[in-house]
């Protein structure tokens, strides 16, 4: 909202080309990435020396899940940021033999920027126990109580809400059932190896036995944020891929560590070996910052309707795949949100030239997915246009429908849709 304020998009988001509002959202994205590649550099160049912070920051600048999540406007990547700045932190602190209150008020902050953040706070108290000692621990408590408050006390002027809020968060991590494997299943198989990249899960695996070995306080405090957070976000059914990126700068740290352990001769052809084990997700990671820069499918759907398409026409839209909505489908969202802004977040553009899902001559659109992009199931009817973006075959987040495969990006041509549009007499 402060970018969106800051480039005067605050409402842009809920008219007819939410394009600017969106882009204001995802430059913060970016620079949070950016921010975190370089925060985990500094995190590993304290704790395990310079060749081990090239290696962490350059394992997660070429992490698909990380390169992925950069381009969208939520608010997992600022989390991450935090995460990395409160390890750096900490990590500085440690060698320096200073307070880790500042550290605990960055976990406070990633905490407020979404809670699984919060977690950070095992890192640091872990350190702060094997250097400085329970004051220097609970230091770091208060002060990511603090800083965790202060941002978020509006939940004291709502407490009935804010607790209904968190039970409808648990309610749908732990209770509801969906049929995915256990997330500590899914996530260690799926979402780490492909998000991170084979060949840094690898090595992280490698680190971690590493890090069980020496105990150093920033081992020890990696490893207790890594079984923490898996912990907490593995005991339910909801697997997004995203849940994992706080993970990702710690992942990195532990394998920067095992490449950062070989003798000063040796570290060159260190680097280059583990270099080459990053190939698979930088090709990966690129092929998505070129797919990304594709026109989607729902935009080519709406020239064409545009084009072809007489004012007021219906259009039968399915929800993912449509390319608009109207002022009937915002009055709708209002039954959940009586807000109109809030109720506009719908996947397509707003229109007043079309009737969405009204009565009436017009057109129907039918869609793949989500979440893979795929052939569309013949409507028995010859199609007026189609709309192709590729076919089945890669690893897609089975939860986040970004019609953007995280692995074997060669199947698509384009993000969104399949989309065919059949005329309505």
């Amino acid at each position: 909202a402060g970018a969106e304020r800051l480039t005067g998009h605050l409402a842009g988001a809920a008219g007819p080309d939410p394009t600017v509002a969106y882009l204001s959202a995802r430059s913060v994205s970016a620079a949070a990435f950016t921010m975190a590649v370089a925060l985990t550099w500094l995190a590993g160049r304290r704790a395990y020396g310079a060749a081990a912070g090239l290696a962490a920051a350059t394992a997660l600048a070429l992490a698909p899940l990380a390169v992925r999540q950069a381009h969208f406007a939520t608010t997992d990547m600022v989390q991450t940021a935090f995460v990395a700045a409160a390890l750096a932190a900490a990590a500085t602190a440690a060698g320096r033999g200073r307070g880790l209150a500042g550290a605990g008020a960055l976990c406070g902050l990633a905490a407020a920027a979404k809670y699984t953040g919060g977690l950070a706070l095992v890192f640091v108290v872990v350190v702060a126990l094997q250097t400085q000692g329970r004051r220097a621990a609970a230091m770091a408590v208060g002060a990511a109580a603090a800083a965790f408050a202060l941002p978020s006390a509006v939940f004291l002027l709502h407490p009935s809400e804010y607790l209904a809020g968190l039970l409808f968060l648990g309610g749908n991590a732990y209770a509801k059932h969906r049929d995915l494997p256990l997330g500590i299943v899914f996530h260690t198989t799926v979402s780490l190896p492909f998000g991170l990249g084979l060949g840094t899960c690898a090595v992280a695996a490698g680190g971690a036995l590493l890090a069980a070995v020496r105990r150093s306080p920033v081992d020890l405090g990696l490893l207790a944020f890594t079984a923490a957070y898996l912990a907490l976000t593995g005991l339910g059914h909801e697997d997004f891929f995203r849940y994992m990126l706080p993970l990702l700068p710690a992942l990195c740290l532990l394998a920067g560590g095992l490449v950062g352990l070989a003798p000063r001769p040796a570290l060159g052809p260190a680097l280059a070996a583990f270099g080459l084990l990053l190939l698979p997700a930088a090709s990966v990671s690129l092929g998505t910052d070129r797919l990304l820069g594709r026109e989607d499918t729902r935009a080519q759907a709406a020239r064409w309707l545009d084009a072809h398409a007489a004012p007021g026409s219906a259009l039968a839209s399915p929800y993912y795949g449509g390319p608009f909505y109207d002022a009937a489908e915002v009055a709708a969202n209002r039954r959940y949100v009586d807000d109109p802004l809030a109720a506009g977040f719908l996947q397509g553009r707003f229109t007043t030239r079309f009737r969405i899902n009204g009565p009436g001559p017009g057109f129907r659109l039918l869609a793949s997915g989500p979440p893979a992009q795929a052939p569309v199931p013949s409507a028995g009817e010859a199609p007026a246009a189609s709309f192709s973006a590729g076919r089945p075959g890669g690893v897609y987040d089975p939860l986040d429908s970004f019609y953007l495969p995280i692995w074997n990006l060669d199947r698509v041509s384009r993000p969104g849709p399949s989309i065919t549009i059949v005329r309505e007499p």
